[in-house]
């Protein structure tokens, strides 16, 4: 058996608390051997650049006081409204879905691809606005901007 106070250096040895020794980083990506990983213009931000330029992913009005109490079911319709996008446009988001609510409102913000027709796209904006609408009772809209290929919001590889 181990003395008491042999024992108690042992796990001081042996336990680090120290955030030196861990190898991560908030908001930085990681670099590949080949530089073979893409970054937006987003991602190729730095962590202590979010508020200035990225703050337009940030105007909305979820986060003031009196609204902030719907915390966990405003996360819950998010979801829901990703997967619902997610299905409805299958593969033609090129970046992530921005859900804005201003108000009553919710916009739905986004980059997508030109590989369907013109026609179709506006039937699935006001498809999936519509169907939204109901679901949530309260008016949803989609602001989206078109891209011919993925290749075109590809800032620099890391």
């Amino acid at each position: 058996m181990l003395s008491g106070k042999r024992f108690q250096s042992s796990i001081y040895r042996a336990l680090s608390t120290t955030t030196t020794l861990w190898k991560t980083q908030a908001g930085k990506h990681k670099t590949t051997r080949f530089r073979t990983k893409p970054l937006t213009y987003e991602m190729a931000q730095k962590p202590e650049q979010i508020g200035v330029r990225k703050s337009w992913l940030t105007w909305h009005t979820s986060n003031l006081e009196e609204i902030g109490i719907r915390s966990g079911p405003t996360a819950a319709a998010d979801e829901i409204i990703r997967r619902l996008v997610r299905g409805i446009w299958p593969n033609l988001f090129a970046s992530e879905l921005v859900i804005k609510r201003r108000g009553n409102v919710i916009y739905l913000v986004g980059i997508v691809e030109r590989r369907i027709t013109s026609a179709k796209m506006y039937w699935l904006i006001g498809f999936t606005e519509e169907l939204l609408s109901c679901l949530f009772k309260q008016p949803v809209k989609m602001e989206l901007q078109t891209i011919a290929d993925k290749q075109e919001i590809i800032m620099k590889y890391i």
